[in-house]
């Protein structure tokens, strides 16, 4: 079984899935970083020379390549939720945990403008404020459909969240699971 991170852009997915497999002793990925990789493109550049439509096909080609690993952790980019195909690829063999982050936190690492910070693309011509809150409304529904588990994560720490999770994984049953799939590979 993997545990699969789901939420917004910038609510902490790839930090905290590290921190998870490395606490796990699994293996991590990260579906934006496999696109990256693939295409030897950042993602803002993916969208400005091909479009969303290009990244979304592209993301779920990631998807669908990690659909049968046995056991490792599992970050996705903000959008996977709006294919249903990708949920259901997810959910196939693995825990859906939902990093559920404040509008002002989100907003806030988006407008991060520190060297070696990570560039997101935006969706709109709007203001980061005015998208943010349109497009996290739109993808709300979505995320707690498709979410095993959610962690609210304001005023926690990447250890903090990474704890919520572990603790649910242990009191589920779920860490047995993972733990013998690990074994079996």
């Amino acid at each position: 079984m993997n545990v699969v991170l789901i939420g917004y852009r910038a609510t902490g997915k790839s930090t905290v899935g590290r921190h998870l497999a490395f606490k796990l002793s699994l293996p991590f990925f990260d579906t934006d970083a496999l696109v990256e990789k693939k295409l030897k493109m950042t993602i803002a550049e993916i969208v400005a020379a091909h479009g969303w439509d290009f990244f979304r096909a592209r993301e779920k080609e990631a998807v669908q390549s990690l659909e049968n690993r046995p056991a490792c952790v599992i970050s996705t980019g903000g959008g996977v939720v709006l294919d249903s195909e990708n949920v259901a690829s997810l959910k196939k063999n693995g825990f859906l945990v939902w990093l559920n982050a404040p509008l002002n936190d989100i907003v806030a690492r988006l407008n991060n403008k520190r060297p070696g910070t990570v560039i997101r693309p935006q969706f709109t011509d709007w203001n980061i404020v005015e998208e943010t809150i349109k497009i996290v409304n739109e993808r709300y529904p979505l995320y707690e459909q498709a979410a095993d588990f959610t962690v609210e994560t304001a005023n926690k720490s990447i250890v903090e969240v990474g704890e919520e999770i572990y603790r649910h994984l242990v009191e589920s049953g779920k860490l047995i699971d993972i733990m013998k799939r690990k074994k079996n590979v």
